[in-house]
């Protein structure tokens, strides 16, 4: 071989080894993030859930900018709302003689101790009797009127419906577990049966979602969907979320859908003005492109989690997803302030000008520098490429003091029917799926707006028949704006109801 030839092997050769080495250390950035996926995989399947559990130390947590005990934090045990009834116990008159010198005792005080106790439900059957009155001369018959069933023709009356739906959407308890209590107390009602009752409940009260949707176009809104099973199809279907904080004390407005596709998002917006706040899935990239109707915000949150999982796969400290997050606590802890302070939307926005966005502006230039010593396809290189994507979004909030730094409210909402999908499992169908939404929302935006479910649902069902004659608005119903004294007044028409029951049973 000559020389010519033997340099073009040599050439040939180095090529050779220049390849297999480019190609391990393609291999080895896979390897690396297959790594990254396994250990997150495992760590959401195995390890501890919060975010907070990775860069907090035992018996603390760190949270918005501040670090508390985590010990004894259960809910206060508070009775300040149950109603009370005394019972005097009292030394019977042969007792109220000193033992010693038989002279009358007579009462220095007394000592109060409390309980708590339960008065069981029971399943009653009222029999209404309608007296009929006749007319020998004409021939005519007249008869007492009785009270509208919210169901025609059905054997549940509003306080049983009542207890099915707050069972169901409140406390998350399957109709077939429903079945098996009722049958506990000598009531046998089929799950099948139920089901019936709350579709048909939903039905009667349908007016009250479209209700809900007409008001629901305000300045401003969150959004979120999370995934449920139709067994129709045995297909995911989709719960979107839509959260309008400053409408009352909070609505939330649940929609179903068969589909992800920021189509429903769209269609359901298609007349609303104001800040949308999400979190970056692409779904949204349209309406937040609809710009002046629309302005988009994103959530710090989300970015937050993805630095968070960093921490969680690698077990590091003092790396750059450790920075990102202490860089973000001040943020945190100036909306913690605002909150505690009761700050107007005026003075938020100067605060958050003053105070968040140049810290904001600081995280960015640092981010920017950061992303060039790590790798893009990593855990830590996506969670800084989706944290710069998503940055005019993010800061956003910074311009607009009814905003919040993320979707959080939104987010725990959702997370209700994500812990209630596990008791109730799947939606039938599309309609369901509608009548499902309506009264999720109804009860959460009870629980937003300090109204008892069990006592606002069981109103509602006795307004059907003034509902479907118009003679009712049915946005004057809505948890916002109900008329709370007739509320009370409900509520002592069902317990005088109820003292005169148990009085002659």
């Amino acid at each position: 071989m000559n020389e010519t030839e033997l340099r073009v092997a040599y050439d040939v050769k180095c090529a050779e080894v220049m390849s297999l080495a480019s190609r391990v250390s393609e291999l080895e950035e896979e390897i690396e993030r297959l790594k990254e996926q396994l250990n997150l995989r495992n760590k959401r399947q195995f390890g501890k859930k919060t975010e907070a559990d990775n860069v907090d130390g035992s018996g603390t947590q760190t949270v918005a900018g501040y670090t508390r005990s985590t010990r004894g934090r259960g809910a206060r045990f508070d009775i300040s709302g149950l109603p009370r009834h005394t019972v005097i116990h009292d030394l019977p008159e042969a007792k109220k003689q000193c033992a010693c010198c038989q002279q009358a005792l007579h009462v220095i005080g007394q000592d109060v101790s409390e309980q708590v106790e339960i008065i069981p439900a029971r399943y009653c059957v009222i029999e209404h009797v309608r007296m009929k009155y006749g007319c020998r001369t004409c021939d005519k018959i007249v008869m007492a009127d009785k009270p509208m069933a919210p169901i025609p023709k059905c054997a549940a009356g509003a306080s049983l419906l009542t207890d099915v739906l707050v069972n169901r959407y409140f406390a998350h308890l399957p109709l077939y577990r429903q079945a098996k209590l009722m049958h506990s107390q000598q009531l046998l009602v089929p799950d099948n049966t139920l089901g019936n009752w709350v579709m048909k409940s939903g039905d009667a009260l349908i007016m009250m979602y479209d209700a809900l949707w007409s008001i629901l176009g305000q300045r401003y809104l969150q959004v979120d969907e999370t995934p449920v099973t139709v067994l129709e199809s045995d297909k995911k279907g989709y719960i979107w979320s839509y959260y309008a904080p400053h409408v009352g004390q909070g609505l939330v407005v649940f929609e179903f859908s068969e589909t992800r596709s920021g189509s429903v998002a769209e269609e359901r917006l298609k007349d609303f003005n104001g800040l949308l706040q999400t979190d970056g899935y692409n779904g949204y990239a349209n309406l937040r492109k609809q710009k002046p109707r629309v302005i988009g915000l994103g959530c710090i949150t989300h970015a937050r989690r993805k630095f968070d999982e960093v921490i969680k796969i690698s077990g590091d400290q003092n790396g750059i997803a450790a920075e990102m997050l202490k860089r973000l606590q001040p943020l945190y802890y100036l909306e913690a302030n605002m909150r505690t302070l009761k700050c107007n939307f005026h003075t938020k926005k100067r605060l958050r000008q003053k105070i968040a966005y140049p810290l904001l502006k600081d995280i960015h230039r640092w981010l920017k520098q950061q992303r060039h010593h790590v790798l893009p396809k990593s855990q830590l290189g996506k969670a800084i490429d989706y944290t710069l994507k998503q940055w005019p979004y993010l800061i956003a909030y910074t311009r607009h003091g009814m905003a919040e730094i993320d979707t959080n409210y939104v987010e725990n909402k959702i997370r209700e029917i994500a812990l209630g999908r596990r008791n109730w499992l799947f939606i039938g169908n599309a309609n369901s799926g509608k009548i499902h939404a309506l009264f999720y929302s109804l009860v959460l935006s009870c629980v937003l707006n300090k109204l008892n479910p069990r006592v606002y649902l069981h109103y509602l069902l006795t307004q059907v028949h003034a509902l479907r004659k118009k003679e009712i608005d049915p946005i004057s119903l809505l948890p916002d704006r109900i008329d709370r004294e007739k509320l009370n007044l409900f509520i002592e028409d069902q317990v005088t109801f109820a003292k005169q029951f148990f009085n002659t049973t």
